[in-house]
């Protein structure tokens, strides 16, 4: 089902850009909004993979969304005034929303990283991370308005670590679980 969505942002990316527009500056390609789409479907088999790992295949705790009444975390989510939406989809808003929220979720996703101990997770957490700066990088390019893009507060953003790392270990766990899972959310732009 998410990858429905998925593929249905990278076909709305690619029949906007097979339209000629007055505006040439940062014109997005063919290539670009494919690269983008592969980009998003890769970061979601991956955070899916890694949600797996961290309950150890536990279907209920993969599903599990307790930690939300219980860490208070403001994680960055789609609304229809995003554009982002089949109904009223508007492709600049929707790659600023898109992008903005890729770097609010850049602080969740070093602490994700940093808490995993295994080799193979961390690697692949920080894959991720790393997979998710490139495809802000590409978003960048294809924004008319780059002034539109908000950047977390590094004094925000270290507070917020302080926050994290100051929980038990269960609600530690918990937060990385649901970091994951809004993170594969908010990757997968829902359809209204």
């Amino acid at each position: 089902m998410k990858f429905f969505s998925i593929a249905s942002l990278g076909l709305l990316l690619v029949v906007a850009t097979a339209f000629p527009n007055s505006v040439t500056r940062n014109k997005p390609t063919r290539a670009s909004s494919e690269k983008t789409a592969g980009q998003i479907s890769y970061l979601i088999k991956e955070v899916f993979e890694m949600r797996k790992e961290l309950c150890k295949n536990d279907e209920t705790r993969i599903k599990s969304h307790v930690a939300v009444s219980e860490n208070n975390l403001n994680l960055p989510k789609m609304t229809e005034k995003d554009g982002c939406f089949q109904t009223g989809y508007n492709r600049d808003n929707c790659l600023v929303r898109i992008t903005s929220g890729l770097l609010e979720f850049q602080v969740y996703l070093r602490y994700i990283r940093n808490k995993f101990q295994e080799s193979k997770n961390r690697d692949r957490a920080e894959h991720v991370q790393f997979s998710s700066k490139d495809l802000i990088e590409i978003l960048k390019q294809e924004v008319k308005d780059p002034s539109k893009i908000v950047f977390p507060s590094p004094t925000a953003n270290i507070n917020l670590l302080a926050k994290l790392e100051s929980q038990n270990d269960w609600q530690k766990v918990m937060t990385m679980q649901l970091n994951l899972s809004k993170f594969e959310d908010f990757l997968a732009v829902p359809k209204a």
